[in-house]
């Protein structure tokens, strides 16, 4: 099986781009992220 020389190129820059996608989708949903696994705030009332 032939591998073209610019396939490493193009494997580099989808990795690359999945791995930036994922740091951009982490940093928008930071807060909803830390509030599912964060113990809850002591200032919040009790139903």
């Amino acid at each position: 099986m032939y591998v073209d020389p610019g396939t490493g190129s193009v494997l580099l820059q989808i990795i690359l781009g999945a791995v930036l996608g994922g740091g951009v989708l982490i940093k928008v949903f930071w807060k909803k992220i830390t509030a599912l696994f964060g113990k809850k705030d002591s200032h919040d009332p009790q139903p």
